[in-house]
Protein backbone atom coordinates (compact mmCIF):
# COMPACT_ATOMS: atom_id res chain seq x y z
CA UNK A 1 0.00 0.00 0.00
CA UNK A 2 1.20 3.74 -0.35
CA UNK A 3 3.75 4.84 2.38
CA UNK A 4 1.78 8.24 2.80
CA UNK A 5 -1.98 8.75 1.95
CA UNK A 6 -4.44 11.70 2.44
CA UNK A 7 -7.54 13.26 0.82
CA UNK A 8 -10.75 14.20 2.60
CA UNK A 9 -14.23 14.04 2.12
CA UNK A 10 -16.44 15.92 1.65
CA UNK A 11 -20.11 15.26 2.12
CA UNK A 12 -20.07 12.25 3.87
CA UNK A 13 -23.75 11.92 3.13
CA UNK A 14 -22.69 7.77 4.70
CA UNK A 15 -19.98 4.47 5.36
CA UNK A 16 -21.54 2.81 4.54
CA UNK A 17 -21.31 4.58 7.36
CA UNK A 18 -24.42 5.87 7.98
CA UNK A 19 -26.53 8.37 9.55
CA UNK A 20 -28.47 11.72 8.01
CA UNK A 21 -29.52 14.81 7.44
CA UNK A 22 -32.82 16.41 6.22
CA UNK A 23 -33.33 19.07 8.63
CA UNK A 24 -30.82 18.92 11.70
CA UNK A 25 -31.72 15.71 12.63
CA UNK A 26 -32.24 13.88 8.75
CA UNK A 27 -29.68 15.66 7.27
CA UNK A 28 -27.30 15.00 9.85
CA UNK A 29 -27.92 11.23 9.78
CA UNK A 30 -27.76 11.24 6.22
CA UNK A 31 -24.14 12.81 6.30
CA UNK A 32 -23.07 10.50 9.22
CA UNK A 33 -23.84 7.68 7.23
CA UNK A 34 -22.37 8.20 3.97
CA UNK A 35 -19.15 8.96 5.76
CA UNK A 36 -19.20 6.18 7.16
CA UNK A 37 -19.43 4.43 4.12
CA UNK A 38 -16.28 4.65 3.18
CA UNK A 39 -13.04 5.64 4.44
CA UNK A 40 -9.74 4.78 2.76
CA UNK A 41 -6.02 5.10 2.21
CA UNK A 42 -2.85 5.05 4.92
CA UNK A 43 0.32 3.63 5.01
CA UNK A 44 0.72 0.73 4.38
CA UNK A 45 -2.93 -0.85 4.76
CA UNK A 46 -5.95 0.02 2.31
CA UNK A 47 -8.08 2.22 4.60
CA UNK A 48 -7.68 5.50 7.28
CA UNK A 49 -10.01 8.40 8.39
CA UNK A 50 -8.60 10.73 5.08
CA UNK A 51 -10.55 9.47 2.28
CA UNK A 52 -13.80 7.98 1.89
CA UNK A 53 -12.83 6.04 -0.83
CA UNK A 54 -10.92 3.27 0.24
CA UNK A 55 -8.02 1.78 -2.12
CA UNK A 56 -7.74 -2.01 -3.50
CA UNK A 57 -4.12 -1.53 -2.09
CA UNK A 58 -4.03 -4.06 1.45
CA UNK A 59 -1.22 -4.41 3.71
CA UNK A 60 0.49 -8.05 4.72
CA UNK A 61 -0.57 -10.35 7.17
CA UNK A 62 0.07 -9.16 10.69
CA UNK A 63 0.06 -5.46 9.87
CA UNK A 64 -1.74 -3.20 11.42
CA UNK A 65 -3.04 0.83 11.52
CA UNK A 66 -4.66 2.99 14.31
CA UNK A 67 -6.11 6.12 12.43
CA UNK A 68 -7.80 8.93 14.19
CA UNK A 69 -9.64 12.09 13.39
CA UNK A 70 -12.13 14.85 13.80
CA UNK A 71 -14.36 16.34 11.75
CA UNK A 72 -15.74 19.87 11.73
CA UNK A 73 -18.46 21.02 9.51
CA UNK A 74 -20.72 24.29 9.03
CA UNK A 75 -23.33 23.86 7.75
CA UNK A 76 -26.74 26.03 6.69
CA UNK A 77 -28.59 23.85 9.85
CA UNK A 78 -25.48 24.80 12.46
CA UNK A 79 -22.01 23.33 13.09
CA UNK A 80 -21.39 19.42 13.69
CA UNK A 81 -18.09 17.81 14.88
CA UNK A 82 -17.76 14.32 15.30
CA UNK A 83 -14.30 11.99 15.74
CA UNK A 84 -13.33 8.90 13.20
CA UNK A 85 -11.35 5.53 14.34
CA UNK A 86 -10.35 3.03 12.65
CA UNK A 87 -9.08 0.29 13.37
CA UNK A 88 -7.45 -2.58 10.42
CA UNK A 89 -5.56 -5.67 10.58
CA UNK A 90 -4.26 -7.64 7.74
CA UNK A 91 -6.27 -11.32 8.60
CA UNK A 92 -4.11 -13.22 5.07
CA UNK A 93 -2.32 -10.78 2.63
CA UNK A 94 -5.48 -10.62 0.84
CA UNK A 95 -7.76 -10.67 3.88
CA UNK A 96 -8.46 -7.95 5.85
CA UNK A 97 -10.55 -6.27 8.70
CA UNK A 98 -11.65 -2.88 9.65
CA UNK A 99 -13.56 -1.56 12.38
CA UNK A 100 -14.85 1.69 12.82
CA UNK A 101 -16.22 2.74 15.97
CA UNK A 102 -17.83 6.40 16.06
CA UNK A 103 -16.63 7.63 19.80
CA UNK A 104 -18.55 10.78 19.77
CA UNK A 105 -20.27 13.03 17.92
CA UNK A 106 -21.78 16.85 18.67
CA UNK A 107 -24.22 18.68 17.30
CA UNK A 108 -24.49 22.47 17.78
CA UNK A 109 -27.84 23.60 15.45
CA UNK A 110 -28.78 27.07 14.94
CA UNK A 111 -32.48 26.62 16.46
CA UNK A 112 -32.52 24.21 19.19
CA UNK A 113 -30.37 22.88 21.71
CA UNK A 114 -26.82 21.76 21.64
CA UNK A 115 -25.94 17.65 22.44
CA UNK A 116 -23.64 15.07 22.26
CA UNK A 117 -23.30 11.14 21.96
CA UNK A 118 -21.61 7.76 21.23
CA UNK A 119 -22.55 7.32 17.30
CA UNK A 120 -22.60 4.03 15.68
CA UNK A 121 -19.75 0.94 15.01
CA UNK A 122 -19.18 -0.23 11.46
CA UNK A 123 -17.32 -3.65 10.41
CA UNK A 124 -16.33 -4.27 7.29
CA UNK A 125 -14.19 -7.40 6.32
CA UNK A 126 -12.82 -7.02 2.69
CA UNK A 127 -11.00 -9.68 -0.02
CA UNK A 128 -8.57 -9.23 -2.62
CA UNK A 129 -9.97 -11.05 -5.96
CA UNK A 130 -7.20 -9.64 -8.63
CA UNK A 131 -4.00 -8.09 -7.70
CA UNK A 132 -2.47 -4.92 -9.76
CA UNK A 133 -0.81 -6.15 -12.81
CA UNK A 134 1.91 -3.60 -13.06
CA UNK A 135 2.79 -4.78 -17.01
CA UNK A 136 -0.35 -4.47 -17.96
CA UNK A 137 -3.66 -2.41 -17.71
CA UNK A 138 -5.56 -5.12 -15.44
CA UNK A 139 -6.43 -3.21 -11.92
CA UNK A 140 -6.41 -4.50 -8.64
CA UNK A 141 -10.10 -5.64 -7.31
CA UNK A 142 -11.31 -5.88 -4.01
CA UNK A 143 -14.59 -6.95 -2.58
CA UNK A 144 -15.78 -5.60 0.90
CA UNK A 145 -18.98 -5.74 3.34
CA UNK A 146 -19.51 -3.30 5.25
CA UNK A 147 -22.16 -3.76 8.35
CA UNK A 148 -23.67 -0.79 10.77
CA UNK A 149 -24.46 -1.64 14.35
CA UNK A 150 -26.30 0.97 16.01
CA UNK A 151 -24.93 1.66 18.99
CA UNK A 152 -26.00 5.13 18.96
CA UNK A 153 -28.88 5.78 21.82
CA UNK A 154 -29.93 9.11 20.48
CA UNK A 155 -31.92 8.82 17.32
CA UNK A 156 -30.71 12.37 16.33
CA UNK A 157 -27.27 10.71 15.91
CA UNK A 158 -28.36 7.31 14.56
CA UNK A 159 -31.34 5.38 13.51
CA UNK A 160 -31.34 2.20 15.33
CA UNK A 161 -31.24 0.14 12.73
CA UNK A 162 -28.79 -2.15 11.33
CA UNK A 163 -27.63 -0.98 7.56
CA UNK A 164 -25.51 -3.67 4.94
CA UNK A 165 -23.01 -1.82 2.30
CA UNK A 166 -21.59 -4.50 -0.32
CA UNK A 167 -19.44 -2.42 -2.26
CA UNK A 168 -15.99 -3.58 -4.72
CA UNK A 169 -12.61 -1.38 -4.66
CA UNK A 170 -10.77 -1.09 -8.30
CA UNK A 171 -7.07 0.52 -7.97
CA UNK A 172 -4.67 0.94 -10.42
CA UNK A 173 -0.97 2.41 -9.54
CA UNK A 174 0.71 4.66 -12.66
CA UNK A 175 4.02 5.46 -11.32
CA UNK A 176 3.87 8.04 -8.89
CA UNK A 177 -0.27 8.19 -9.53
CA UNK A 178 -2.66 5.92 -7.58
CA UNK A 179 -6.01 6.27 -8.81
CA UNK A 180 -9.00 4.11 -6.90
CA UNK A 181 -12.88 3.44 -7.78
CA UNK A 182 -15.69 2.35 -5.33
CA UNK A 183 -19.11 1.42 -6.34
CA UNK A 184 -21.94 -0.09 -3.78
CA UNK A 185 -25.37 -0.02 -3.14
CA UNK A 186 -26.35 0.55 0.73
CA UNK A 187 -29.22 -1.94 2.04
CA UNK A 188 -31.08 0.69 5.60
CA UNK A 189 -32.50 -0.68 7.90
CA UNK A 190 -36.37 0.80 8.16
CA UNK A 191 -37.05 2.95 11.17
CA UNK A 192 -40.86 2.07 12.07
CA UNK A 193 -42.83 5.38 12.23
CA UNK A 194 -40.16 7.13 9.88
CA UNK A 195 -40.20 7.56 6.34
CA UNK A 196 -38.76 4.63 3.82
CA UNK A 197 -35.34 4.90 3.18
CA UNK A 198 -34.54 4.12 0.00
CA UNK A 199 -31.19 2.63 -0.97
CA UNK A 200 -28.50 3.92 -2.03
CA UNK A 201 -26.38 3.88 -4.96
CA UNK A 202 -22.52 5.11 -3.58
CA UNK A 203 -19.93 6.14 -6.21
CA UNK A 204 -15.94 7.27 -4.96
CA UNK A 205 -13.32 8.32 -7.04
CA UNK A 206 -9.72 9.14 -5.60
CA UNK A 207 -6.59 10.07 -7.31
CA UNK A 208 -3.41 10.40 -4.90
CA UNK A 209 0.01 11.60 -6.18
CA UNK A 210 3.28 11.45 -4.05
CA UNK A 211 5.34 14.51 -3.99
CA UNK A 212 8.22 13.01 -2.55
CA UNK A 213 8.57 9.27 -0.36
CA UNK A 214 7.11 10.84 3.10
CA UNK A 215 4.58 13.60 0.71
CA UNK A 216 1.67 13.04 -0.75
CA UNK A 217 -1.15 15.14 -2.10
CA UNK A 218 -5.33 14.02 -2.81
CA UNK A 219 -8.28 14.79 -4.72
CA UNK A 220 -11.43 12.93 -4.22
CA UNK A 221 -15.22 13.06 -5.34
CA UNK A 222 -18.09 11.24 -3.70
CA UNK A 223 -21.97 10.87 -4.35
CA UNK A 224 -24.72 9.22 -4.26
CA UNK A 225 -28.57 8.65 -4.98
CA UNK A 226 -31.48 10.31 -3.17
CA UNK A 227 -32.07 8.64 -0.25
CA UNK A 228 -35.29 9.65 0.01
CA UNK A 229 -38.52 10.66 -2.14
CA UNK A 230 -38.54 14.09 -2.73
CA UNK A 231 -34.71 14.67 -1.68
CA UNK A 232 -31.66 15.24 -4.53
CA UNK A 233 -28.77 12.39 -4.11
CA UNK A 234 -25.17 14.32 -2.52
CA UNK A 235 -22.30 15.22 -4.32
CA UNK A 236 -19.12 15.92 -2.54
CA UNK A 237 -15.45 16.85 -3.29
CA UNK A 238 -12.25 17.20 -1.57
CA UNK A 239 -8.43 17.73 -1.72
CA UNK A 240 -5.82 16.88 1.14
CA UNK A 241 -2.07 16.50 2.21
CA UNK A 242 -0.41 13.94 3.75
CA UNK A 243 3.13 13.68 5.41
CA UNK A 244 4.68 11.18 7.18
CA UNK A 245 7.02 12.20 9.99
CA UNK A 246 8.77 8.52 10.91
CA UNK A 247 7.74 4.51 9.26
CA UNK A 248 4.98 4.66 12.52
CA UNK A 249 3.52 7.78 12.17
CA UNK A 250 1.90 10.53 9.42
CA UNK A 251 -0.19 13.11 9.87
CA UNK A 252 -2.85 14.86 7.31
CA UNK A 253 -5.24 17.47 6.95
CA UNK A 254 -8.44 17.42 4.69
CA UNK A 255 -10.76 19.93 3.34
CA UNK A 256 -14.01 19.43 1.62
CA UNK A 257 -17.19 20.95 0.38
CA UNK A 258 -20.57 19.04 -1.21
CA UNK A 259 -24.44 19.79 -2.71
CA UNK A 260 -25.84 20.17 0.68
CA UNK A 261 -23.48 23.23 1.68
CA UNK A 262 -22.00 21.49 4.07
CA UNK A 263 -18.02 22.69 4.57
CA UNK A 264 -15.72 20.50 6.56
CA UNK A 265 -11.83 20.03 7.45
CA UNK A 266 -10.60 16.98 8.84
CA UNK A 267 -6.81 16.82 10.52
CA UNK A 268 -5.84 13.61 11.92
CA UNK A 269 -2.97 11.29 12.34
CA UNK A 270 -2.29 7.43 11.57
CA UNK A 271 -0.41 4.94 13.23
CA UNK A 272 1.07 1.86 11.28
CA UNK A 273 2.11 -1.15 12.80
Amino acid sequence: MSDVSLAVWAVCLVPSAERERMNNTSKLRLLLTTTATACALAAPLHADTVLETETAELGKKGEGLISNSVQFEHTPDGRTAFSLTQFEYGITDRAEILIEPFFQQWEHPKDGKSFHGMGDLEITPSYMIQLDDEKSWVPAIVLAFKLKVPTAHNRDIGTGEYDYYPYVIVGKKFGNWLFNLNLGVNFFGQTPGEPYRKNEFIYDFSAEYKITPKWSVFGEVFGNTKPEAGQKGTFAGAVATEYSLSEHFNVFVSVGYDTDRVFNVRPGFNFPF
